[in-house]
Parts: C-alpha cells; structure tokens; sequence
C-alpha cells in the first residue's frame, strides 16, 4: 500500500476506530506488551545497536521498560478515565446535571525521533491507540534498521487501517504535514517543532510537541557535589548525551567546584573506563552529521577556552566522541549558542544564587531545571526564580520514568503533556455534556422583561455570588 492509500484507509476508519470497545483496544495493547517481552525485543534491540550501538541492556532499560511501564498504567486506568464524568451544576441550573466524556480525536500523526526510536514512537501510540484513535507513526530516517523493524512489529498487531508505519526521510515529512490529521505528536528540535507547528495551523490541527533545549542544573552551597557530579555524569552521558532531557550546562558553587569535578570523574571512568570511546556500553553520535557537529563544537570550545578538564577523544570511524566536560569555558562560546545533544559538558562556578537564575531566565524556558541542595530555601528560589517543563531535585533524569508524573516542556522547549493519564488526554477532546430533566429555568427570565423579574435578577446577583 502507498501512503495516500494508508491514509485514506485510516481516514474511513476513524469513526469505527472511534468505537472500538475498550476491552478491543486492550486486548490489542496486550498483544503489544507480550511482543516487547518476547521475541520482539531482541529484534528491536538488535536493529538499534546496528544504527548506532547501544547496548542491549540499554535498550531494555531506557527504551523498552518505561514502555512497558506505561502499557501496564495505560491498560490498569483506561476503563476509569474513558468513563463519563460528572461535574457540579449550579443551584440556578435546576432540574439539569452536567457531565464531561473524553472522545478520540481521529486520525493521529506521530512523528518519532532518532535517540530513543522504540520508546518515542510505541509511547505515543499505546496513548493514541487507547483513546481510541487510527495513528500513523513516521520514525526518523537516522535510524534505519530500527525503523523497518518497528514497521514489521506494527503490522504483526495492528490492522493496517488502526496503525501503521511509514518509513522515509525529510520528503516523507514533508508530505505527511501537507495532509489533513487531527492531531500530530511530535518530538524532535524546536526548528522542525515550529515547522510543524505552521503545518498544523492550515487544518486547526491540535499538536503535541515534545522539543528541548538547554536544560540547567544548579549545584549549591548546601548539596553533596560529589554525588551530585556522580548523579550528573551518569544521566549526561547516558546515550552519549543525546538527550532531550540530559543536563545541558551546570552551576556549581565556587566551593564545591572541585568536589564536584571529582563526582564526574569517577563516573566516567567507573561506567565507561579509561578510554570511553573504545567502551562497548559507551554509544556511538548516531550518524556522520551530528558527530562533525559536535567535533567542531569540541575544537571550537578548545580553542576559545582551553582543553577540557577530562576527555575528548573522538573517533570518527565509530563516532564515538568520550565524555568532555570543560570548566568555566566562554559562556558566549560554542557550548552555549544551542543545545549540545551530545555528550560535551560546560560547568560553570558561580558565587551568588542571582547569577545562575539570571542567565537561565536570559534564555528559553528549558525543558528541565535540574536542582542538587539540602535548602529548602534555595530549592524554593530556584522554582520561584525560573520556568520550565519540570524540575528535579537531587536527582538527574529519572523524572522520566515516572509515567504518573505528566512530562512536556514549556514555550520553545514544547507544548502539550505525555506520559499515563496526561498522555491519553492529549489525544482526546473532553467533550461537555448539559442534561435538562426538569423544569428550564430560563422559563424564570425569559423576554417579556417584567418589573418582577428584573427584581428577581439584581437579587440573584446580589445574593447568588
């Protein structure tokens, strides 16, 4: 089938897709999460380590797991959320009850990015498919194998007319925005995300966009900055940082400098070895484009502010680039005009508490503020001080994995919440609902506007509020 006839199959769709029984939608989601626990999962990791060489465990943990996770939450609530709910009336309503019924939305677009493939396309759909939509995943062109077998794993469950996938590059993209959805479900940059987002304005189209940023974290006076540099390296360099959600840039306290720099350097070493790049568990820049991006980022920032403290080391035939993190660097070089999405790591000392909250408020809201302080105080001046999607404290992250905790950034970093009951309310619309069972009581204050009722207005004004 081409993709004009996908489309027009899923089109016709909609409406029966619409009322699908949830014990169908749930049997289906099932068939699902049997897969991603059997056979399918070897498959699926096997095609992500030869697109860019993640390792298998990975894979389960960071891809197949907060799936799962968000399967079990999905099939565990779906009767309660898709039930009617009933809200207040007013007393001068009387004789009527009023309710909200979540409904699908229709036809749905996912368009999924190329750091974590498996989670960033199956996530959306179980949310999508659950509310009882036809969804249509596009997974990025930059990881190829992954994307045919994610194509294979959809077919052998769904129906072509309830999900497919269509595999292409930035042609593909551009096509599929020219159609008519009903709601499209994107990750990627803010670039592409605004693309999107005028793409969807031609039909209303509603949109969710799952974008990033430059993401801080502040090291305070009061916090344990060794751990803390433990905690950061770990989630930095996860992926080789390519992460919408990996902490950017880092604020430490001049008097935990050192303590810090201590944290991350038994981190690396510890996970990765002395030579990270030569690591099995260490992954690869995911294609030739984005890993000559970040060597020059990484020459630039040596050139204006010296070697990095540890790391460096790139090797271009696994594209490999090891854990770079640079102390103090320009803070209006290289490092600091765009998210790094890479595993390069700019930490700054700072004395005072205004100096880092100025600077992040000087830039877009970020999807994450990460915190590390035992003070209440500060950790309340930090959430005050700034905006962002989410913010986590003591911890680098892990927030992700809490699929009860709705997760989305703000402004430039996106629009819109995913994750359990956040995510199946994304790809639905609450429709109201006004019931009149008795006597109307616009019968009271209908046309013609008599002296007795005009006194029986201003006495519901004055006494009804």
């Amino acid at each position: 089938m081409n993709l004009d006839q996908i489309i027009a199959l899923q089109r016709a769709h909609a409406p029966a897709q619409a009322r699908t029984s949830l014990s169908y939608r749930l049997q289906k989601l099932d068939e699902l999460r049997r897969a991603l626990q059997g056979p399918w999962q070897e498959k699926l990791g096997n095609a992500l380590h030869e697109d860019f060489g993640k390792s298998p465990v990975e894979v389960g943990l960071t891809e197949i797991f907060p799936t799962l996770d968000n399967l079990k939450i999905i099939r565990k609530n779906l009767r309660r959320w898709s039930a009617p709910q009933k809200v207040k009336t007013p007393l001068f309503l009387f004789g009527s009850s009023s309710y909200t019924q979540p409904e699908p939305k229709g036809n749905t677009l996912v368009i999924a990015p190329w750091n974590y493939p498996i989670f960033l396309s199956l996530h959306p759909l179980c949310s999508s498919y659950a509310a009882g939509n036809t969804v249509l995943i596009k997974p990025s062109e930059h990881t190829p194998k992954t994307a045919v077998a994610l194509a294979e794993l959809v077919a052998d469950i769904f129906k072509p007319e309830e999900v497919s996938v269509v595999t292409g590059g930035i042609d593909l993209s551009t096509t599929l925005l020219k159609e008519r959805f009903n709601h499209i479900f994107f990750t990627g940059s803010t670039a592409v995300g605004k693309i999107v987002m005028e793409a969807a304005s031609k039909y209303l189209c509603s949109v969710t966009l799952e974008l990033g940023g430059k993401s801080p974290t502040i090291v305070d006076e009061t916090a344990n900055a060794f751990e803390a540099g433990q905690r950061v390296a770990w989630a930095k360099f996860t992926n080789a940082g390519q992460i919408c959600i990996a902490p950017d840039h880092i604020y430490v306290h001049a008097r935990k400098l050192e303590e810090f720099k201590r944290g991350v350097a038994k981190v690396i070493v510890q996970q990765y070895g002395e030579d990270p790049a030569e690591s099995k568990d260490y992954v690869s820049v995911v294609n030739e484009g984005h890993f000559k991006r970040l060597s020059n980022m990484l020459h630039e920032a040596t050139t204006e502010s010296g070697a990095p403290f540890i790391g460096g080391t790139t090797n271009a035939m696994t594209r490999k680039i090891s854990p770079a993190v640079f102390i103090n660097p320009s803070k209006d070089g290289a490092l600091m005009k765009e998210e790094i999405f890479g595993p390069l790591l700019p930490v700054f000392s700072y004395t005072e508490l205004q100096e880092p909250l100025q600077e992040i408020n000087s830039r877009e809201h970020p999807l994450v503020v990460y915190i590390y302080s035992k003070s209440k105080r500060n950790i309340k001046a930090i959430q005050q001080g700034t905006r962002a999607g989410a913010t986590a404290v003591n911890m680098s992250l892990l927030q992700i994995a809490n699929n009860y905790l709705p997760f989305g950034g703000t402004g430039h970093s996106g629009i819109g919440k995913t994750n359990g009951h956040a995510g199946f309310l994304e790809f639905t619309n609450t429709r109201s609902a006004f019931y009149q069972w008795g006597f109307p009581a616009n019968k009271l204050l209908a046309p013609p506007y008599t002296s007795g009722k005009a006194k029986l207005v201003q006495r519901l004004i004055k006494n009804l509020f």
